[in-house]
């Protein structure tokens, strides 16, 4: 597996790549960069398998490396002394993310996660959701990627979704929720034939999941997990229609 190595501080490659050599035998480093736009144009040439990346670099920093470099075809590990950005990350579906200073542990960890990835057949680190289905049945699971791996989950166990700008916050029977760099237009593609619906421009929602309709302009529906998702005006003829059917 090739590796490249980006980071401002001299100190911070050379110890990486010390402990790559170490513990993770199995990488290859190609190449330690201290300049952000050298690194960048050394991706372009010749990406990766796995790119180690510094986040806070002067002159460019890493995730606007990560946007001179696209289409991103490599894994993706970010290196950093602060844990702010760990959002920032998970919404670009980075493999890992390890503080500074690098535990060995982790990084090994990080590297099997990546080995596993980069054999796994037609899946690509940046393509979040994947489709799973029995034959030629309706769509049953869905893989979502974050920052700790792939999640397969039930589709039947997805309540609503919401928009957040580009991105989509899904919720779940148990509690939880997820984000997913994906916007909600594409998770609607993907959802509807599995009977979900889009009742407003931010929310589409499992029609299996509703517990109650309040009556209003568009109305308001309340979920399963007590969460009111609101129903647009437009959309109040086609949602009462289908739930005519249910």
């Amino acid at each position: 597996m090739k590796a490249i190595i980006v980071d401002d501080e001299l100190y911070c490659t050379e110890l990486l790549s010390a402990l790559l050599a170490k513990h993770c035998p199995e990488v290859e480093v190609l190449a330690e960069y201290n300049d952000p736009q050298m690194a960048a144009e050394a991706i372009i040439r010749e990406p990766p398998d796995l790119l180690f990346l510094d986040i806070e670099m002067p002159r460019l920093n890493g995730f606007d490396l990560l946007e001179r470099v696209r289409p991103i075809t490599f894994q993706v590990v970010f290196t950093t002394a602060y844990n702010q950005y760990a959002l920032r990350a998970i919404k670009i579906s980075a493999l890992d993310y390890l503080l500074k200073p690098i535990d060995a542990e982790e990084l090994a960890e990080a590297v099997i996660k990546a080995r596993a990835r980069l054999h796994a057949p037609d899946w690509n680190q940046f393509e979040l959701m994947e489709r799973s289905r029995q034959g030629d049945g309706p769509l049953q699971t869905i893989a979502l990627s974050t920052l700790e791996g792939l999640h397969f989950v039930e589709v039947a166990e997805i309540i609503y979704c919401q928009s957040e700008g580009s991105y989509t916050q899904l919720h779940f029977l148990d509690g939880e929720s997820m984000l997913i760099s994906k916007p909600i237009k594409d998770v609607t593609e993907l959802l509807a034939p599995a009977g979900f619906l889009r009742v407003h421009n931010s929310y589409l929602i499992n029609l299996s999941h509703i517990r109650k309709y309040i009556r209003g302009e568009g109305g308001e529906i309340v979920m399963k997990n007590g969460h009111h998702v609101p129903v647009a005006r437009s959309k109040k003829a086609e949602f009462l229609e289908r739930i005519a059917k249910l």
